[in-house]
Order: structure tokens, then sequence, then C-alpha cells
């Protein structure tokens, strides 16, 4: 962990969480989980997770105020119950774990996505999902009842943005983005139960690739971008590696 920031006051009211600059390999599943939190806002920015073969993401009991600004995960997003939740210039590519790349159930309107790139499996009939409540900002009473929310499905991006007003800047990516990041399959038995090395992993960005310049800029994160706009994912191209583990 290279950064775990929880400012606390004196009374005991937590202000924000900021989980920075990590590196998750070989993480069973959910390396992505901030449950319950009651307002945050928590913030998931540049971190990098590889081999994730249950899924990325736990957001349930209520979690609300959560930002995922720049991170690299390999493995599919579902965010069970949540509020107030934002992604902004990740990449997100599947392994296979879940049908959905991105499925996500909101109790409020203004939770938003954009600026991603994705990468759905193929050959699935639902690639999106997004459960919100129907003609309210917010609907605090939902919890339990999924009745009261208007739950979509589309096979495709240009689909789910159309329709949702979702990730209309996004784009789809595949795993070439990369300098040396093998796809994996969490449904095949022999690569699922190995533990990969981070050594043996390049996660920067290829020059040519669809994640540079398809970015967002964010203040205090995308600051130090080169190009048109910021590159999607955890590391921006020709910027200094970040120190994972042990430093010298």
């Amino acid at each position: 962990t290279n950064s775990h920031d929880n400012p606390i006051e004196a009374d005991g009211s937590m202000h924000n969480i900021r989980i920075m600059r990590n590196m998750f390999v070989n993480h069973a599943s959910h390396a992505f989980c901030n449950q319950p939190t009651l307002g945050g806002p928590v913030y998931w920015i540049r971190n990098i997770a590889y081999h994730l073969p249950a899924g990325s993401t736990r957001l349930t009991n209520g979690a609300a105020g959560v930002l995922f600004y720049n991170n690299t995960i390999l493995s599919e997003t579902a965010a069970a119950a949540t509020s107030n939740t934002h992604w902004r210039n990740n990449l997100i590519l599947g392994e296979n774990a879940l049908p959905e790349i991105f499925n996500v159930t909101t109790f409020t309107q203004y939770t938003s996505s954009d600026y991603n790139g994705f990468r759905p499996n193929p050959g699935v009939d639902t690639s999106f999902r997004w459960s919100a409540p129907r003609g309210a900002a917010a609907d605090y009473n939902s919890f339990g009842h999924m009745a009261d929310l208007d739950e979509r499905k589309f096979r495709t991006l240009r689909e789910f943005a159309r329709a949702t007003g979702q990730d209309r800047h996004s784009v789809l990516v595949d795993y070439d983005v990369f300098a040396n990041v093998p796809k994996l399959d969490a449904q095949d038995a022999e690569s699922v139960q190995k533990l990969y090395d981070a050594r043996d992993l390049d996660f920067r960005l290829k020059p040519d690739s669809a994640a540079v310049d398809r970015g967002t800029a964010l203040a205090t994160v995308t600051e130090a971008f080169a190009g048109r706009a910021p590159d999607l994912g955890a590391l921006e191209l020709g910027a200094p590696l970040p120190v994972y583990g042990p430093r010298p």
C-alpha cells in the first residue's frame, strides 16, 4: 500500500478517505472494497488491480460517496448498492469473472460514469447494466426493494450511452493498450489458480493505444498530463512510475 489516508477529526468524524497508487495482484476478489461508507467521500485514485477472479469492486450495504479516478481495473466492476458514486478516467477490462463488465445499482440518479475505457467480455448478451430510481433525484427508501429501481440492460457501450447518458465519452479498449499485460480468464481452472509476479507485468500504455488522451481533466489528479487530454488508467504515458512495495 502506497497511500491510505484517513483524516479523522478530534470529535471522531471522518472527512475523507484516499486510497492511492497501490498495486493489487493475485487478489481473490473485490480489491476495491469500501463498505459501508456513510457519505464519504472515498477516493480511489491511480490504483492497479490484476487477477481478481471474482470481480473487482464491492459497494454494498449503502456504500455512498465514492469516486474512482484513473484506476486500471482488470476485472469486472459490479456496484451492488451504492449512492452518489462516480467513475472517471478508468480502464476496466474483463477477466470473464462475470458476464457484465459494468453493473451498477444506485439509489441516486446523480451517480455517474464517463471518460472510461471498457473491454466487454465477448459473446455475452448483457455487457452493461444500470439500475437507478424512477423519476426522482434520490430514493433513500430503496435499499432492499429492487422493484423501486429501473433496471436497464445493454449489450454494447453505444446502446448503454445512448439510453442512459452515462459514458458518452468512453471508448472500447483491449489488452493491447498495455506494454505487457496478459489477458486472463477466470473460468479457466488452470490459470485462475496461478499466482502472477508483478515484476513480469508492465501496465504502461503503448503510445498509439486507444487509452491515450481519452480522459478528462480532474483537479489534483491529472494536472501533470501530456498531450491533448489525460490518459485513461493509473499510469500517464511518459510520467515517472510509482514505487510499489518497500522503498529503498
